[in-house]
């Protein structure tokens, strides 16, 4: 297997210059759904705009949200939607947002909208039908534009917004990831992952927020080894 290096370090004075940046379209905030706009775009305030872009998984690397991203890195404010909890049903992976994407947030200058899946579907896929997998998942409008809405008035760096943000609203939001995950169960009948576990973690996060950082980077650490091994290529698709 291939050597893995780590660094650590302090990043500073970053610039960059865009050079296949798209046209994005336009939507209005008032009318504004974010499980049926398309990946990345611009939101039109009354009186200013914000570029965003969209993620379907936490994970970075199971959709590749980097493209997205950086398709809004013109615009003067970005900010990423994120789920903070993605749970595909007992069968499937479940993927929580890592420390490493925030501190990539920050370093970029890009607000981070926390979101929660509100409704799913049991899977009619092929070969499916027999588990427990969701699919067709949705984000809780409301509980984004509201972010939204706050970054759209908010005159504070990206990185003081973050840092509120998993400071302050993060366990809270988690919260209502796993309740919405329990609706969901009772809605389809798809089997989901033990919440137990995942109340034990969120109880840790609670007792020192520092304690999601280090779960985080162990995590991080442990698929740094596979990622080492894994072909990238549509991250630049």
């Amino acid at each position: 297997m291939a050597a893995v290096l780590h660094f650590t370090g302090f990043i500073k004075g970053v610039t960059y210059k865009t050079c296949l940046g798209e046209n994005l379209s336009t939507i209005n905030l008032d009318v504004f759904d974010v499980n049926q706009e398309r990946g990345y775009g611009l939101i039109k305030s009354p009186t200013t705009e914000i570029a965003y872009s969209k993620w379907v998984s936490p994970k970075r690397t199971r959709s590749y949200p980097f493209a997205r991203i950086y398709n809004t890195y013109n615009s003067s404010k970005v900010i990423t939607i994120i789920p903070i909890i993605k749970d595909e049903g007992k069968d499937g992976d479940i993927d929580k947002i890592q420390y490493s994407t925030i501190s990539w947030m920050n370093l970029l200058n890009i607000y981070i909208v926390l979101a929660y899946y509100e409704t799913a579907k049991k899977s009619t896929k092929k070969g499916q039908m027999n588990k427990n997998k969701l699919n067709n998942q949705k984000f809780s409008n409301d509980f984004v534009k509201f972010q939204i809405s706050e970054i759209l008035s908010y005159r504070q760096s990206a990185l003081h917004w973050n840092k509120n943000l998993f400071e302050e609203r993060f366990t809270q939001t988690f919260e209502k990831a796993l309740d919405s995950y329990d609706s969901i169960f009772n809605q389809t009948g798809v089997i989901i992952h033990s919440r137990e576990g995942l109340d034990k973690y969120l109880h840790k996060i609670r007792e020192e927020f520092e304690e999601f950082k280090n779960i985080s980077l162990k995590g991080s650490q442990s698929a740094s080894k596979r990622e080492a091994l894994t072909s990238h290529k549509l991250e630049l698709s």
